[in-house]
């Protein structure tokens, strides 16, 4: 029976086509719900295979990687660190291989694996319960059936002899297809592989890390061999690809989601109860931050089903955040207290949530517009053309807004943790601050068109009238400018340092 004693994992790469993502970090160190992508490799290595060791190959963030490091739990395996130089790292992973090649022993096979790939975890255990019982092959190769030709053009393409597992070739990055397979990054080799990358890298050979298994089979005359792999695989190369596998690590983990509803309010007693009924069957808990109202607002919250927090607050702004720091479910939405909201639109906020780290309601879009919803042409106007400076100002982040004072929104509780430090407005402000924040960060941000309900009773607190309106637009047009220009400034000192 086969024993594999050492695996390596190669997170040395720069990640520059992922950049901001990855311009202070490497991509290793990407979240994937409670986890970075380099501990998950790591802690499904340590659970399908009987590993001595676990060397992780670093680069420039070697320190980062060591700080991640921490994280882990106890493992059955040591955890080592190899550091490669910047003109190794310049070099390809073929440079990876021959700097592993001192660290094993004559004909002894191993694993490698690329940090920034992600797996599913009963497709490690597959693989491993089937390595156990192959012998006489020059290297094993991991692949899938493409459902996509991106996928087959973008990774090296395998060609099996009949129905496999013997690998006839692979093609790095192919012109067209041949197969219906594309090659993944957890291979088995051994170490006369790691002598022949060694070679190659000292000749200055022009052959990728795909060229030398090929040649390594040749060379041998042993099979190169091919395990097919059926769950979610994704290569995390670009922004749309850490998306993906986030939105799938969401979707199977969708049942498990805790929801928590903040809901800011100052005497709002006509309306409070009928929107904690709305909102209550689609959430863990409805919280309602009640700035001390005189109206009668807190007692009939409670009464309804909610957790009350009736206390002196700043403002808007304060309640809000206030709240949310208050929650630690996974996700957090924040609704009007005066029923221009509905939980029937939650499930729409919902499903965008899962490829996205917040997602916001925009009122603007006109058949959306309830009759009798306060939402006069000046007013629908005016948050159009904040909602499009923001876009313009912050242009780069592809997030596009028509509405920069819309409540009804949607978060991770992690997206919040990033930002909480930064948000300082406390009163209506709060809502274009929370999106530029969400922005400086680089978290993606998606606006939805909501419906806007009529306000049954009461009156709006911000935009009674025309000067209302107007000295709110003021004070957001004011906190978008002054984070815009802090922002400029932080990225041109974080420039001039890595100048």
């Amino acid at each position: 029976m086969l024993t594999i004693k050492k695996a390596f994992i190669f997170a040395a790469g720069n990640g520059t086509r992922i950049h901001r993502y990855s311009s202070d970090m490497p991509k290793s160190l990407l979240q994937i719900g409670e986890e970075s992508l380099l501990i998950r490799n790591i802690r499904l290595l340590d659970k399908s295979f009987k590993l001595e060791s676990i060397t992780i190959l670093t680069g420039q963030f070697e320190e980062k990687v060591q700080v991640e490091l921490e994280k882990l739990q106890k493992t059955r395996c040591k955890i080592l660190t190899l550091n490669l130089s910047p003109e190794q790292i310049s070099k390809g992973l073929l440079t990876g291989f021959a700097a592993i090649n001192k660290f094993l022993k004559p004909n002894e096979i191993f694993l490698s694996v690329l940090a920034d790939e992600y797996y599913s975890e009963l497709d490690y255990t597959e693989f491993s319960n089937w390595l156990k019982f192959q012998n006489n092959f020059s290297s094993v190769c991991t692949y899938q059936a493409f459902s996509q030709p991106s996928e087959y053009f973008k990774n090296y393409s395998v060609e099996l002899e009949g129905s496999g597992p013997i690998i006839k070739r692979v093609v790095e990055k192919p012109k067209k297809i041949n197969s219906e397979y594309f090659g993944l990054g957890l291979i088995a080799t051994k170490k006369s592989f790691a002598v022949r990358a060694a070679k190659a890298i000292l000749n200055g050979d022009k052959v990728t890390l795909i060229d030398l298994l090929n040649v390594e089979k040749d060379v041998t005359g042993e099979a190169l061999l091919g395990f097919q792999l059926h769950g979610y695989y994704k290569n995390i190369n670009t922004v749309s690809d850490y998306y993906s596998a986030l939105a799938f690590y969401r979707r199977e983990k969708q049942s498990e989601f805790s929801i928590d509803i903040i809901i800011p309010a100052w005497n709002e007693v006509d309306t409070i109860s009928y929107v904690i009924h709305d909102f209550l069957p689609y959430s863990r808990n409805v919280i309602v931050m009640d700035n001390l109202s005189t109206d009668g607002t807190a007692e009939i919250a409670k009464k309804s089903g909610a957790i009350v927090f009736s206390k002196k607050l700043n403002g808007y702004g304060d309640a809000i955040k206030q709240g949310l720091k208050l929650s630690d479910a996974d996700i957090l939405v924040i609704v009007e207290a005066d029923g221009t909201n509905r939980a029937e639109d939650l499930p729409k906020l919902l499903s965008f949530l899962i490829n996205a780290d917040a997602v916001i309601g925009t009122r603007t879009y006109v058949p959306y517009i309830e009759n009798d919803a306060h939402m006069p042409f000046i007013l629908r106007i005016g948050n159009i053309i904040f909602g499009l400076i923001i876009t313009v100002l912050w242009w780069n982040r592809e997030s596009r807004f028509s509405d920069v004072g819309c409540t009804y929104r949607a978060l991770w509780r992690n997206s919040f943790l990033k930002i909480e430090s930064q948000l300082s407005s406390q009163g209506p402000d709060f809502s274009p601050e929370m999106i530029v924040e969400l922005l400086n960060n680089w978290q993606r941000v998606i606006e939805i068109p909501i419906p806007y309900h009529a306000r049954s009773m009461g009156v709006s607190k911000f935009s009674k009238g025309l000067s209302g309106s107007a000295k709110t637009g003021l004070i957001m047009l004011k906190i978008i400018i002054q984070k815009r220009l802090v922002s400029w400034i932080k990225n041109s000192i974080f420039s001039f340092k890595k100048f």
